[in-house]
């Protein structure tokens, strides 16, 4: 585990977490068809990656607005009754949520009460501290439930296949244990 104090490098309190989401993959079949958003995560100098689902990012924005009532000031982007399979409605979401993570960390940086605040001394900001934080950013916490990832994939062709278990495998090695590229 990489951890290191804040005050080491005046740039580490300028932007310690950076956080983007690249893209989207369309996963399941059928009725079980659902988006999910890759999340790229960077603390520091530790980079990981999650992929979540819409409902994912809604739970923990309901969940820790409760505990931090700074977040629900937050603009949080609205479920959508109609149309969360169109592309661009998804694009757009994409875009959204990326701008409502860069707030939310930005907020829990400097609120006091936050166990993220970057003038807590002695605070050593990690992926740990960070995952700690909410289980959201962990990777494999959400894989295997009813709202996971890795059971299908869109083809470049647009066909929505079922993954066969050899694909399964490979996708949750590259999403669990494979090291993070650092193209930030």
């Amino acid at each position: 585990m990489v951890s290191r104090s804040l005050g080491a490098n005046p740039d580490d309190l300028k932007d310690p977490i950076k956080i983007s989401i690249p893209r989207y993959v369309l996963c399941g079949q059928g009725k079980d068809e659902h988006f999910e958003f890759e999340v790229k995560i960077t603390v520091l100098d530790e980079t990981w990656t999650v992929f979540r689902r819409y409902s994912r990012f809604r739970e923990m924005h309901k969940t820790l607005k409760l505990k931090h009532a700074e977040l629900a000031t937050l603009e949080f982007p609205p479920k959508k009754l109609f149309g969360n399979k169109d592309e661009r409605v998804i694009a757009e979401r994409r875009s959204q949520l990326e701008r409502y993570l860069r707030d939310f960390f930005s907020v829990m940086l400097q609120s006091a009460t936050s166990p993220l605040h970057i003038d807590k001394v002695g605070l050593t900001l990690s992926k740990h501290t960070v995952c700690e934080f909410s289980p959201f950013f962990k990777k494999g916490v959400f894989d295997y439930s009813s709202h996971g990832t890795g059971d299908g994939l869109r083809s470049p062709t647009g066909e929505n296949r079922k993954c066969s278990p050899r694909l399964q495998g490979l996708l949750w090695y590259i999403r669990n244990m494979a090291p993070s590229g650092d193209s930030a």
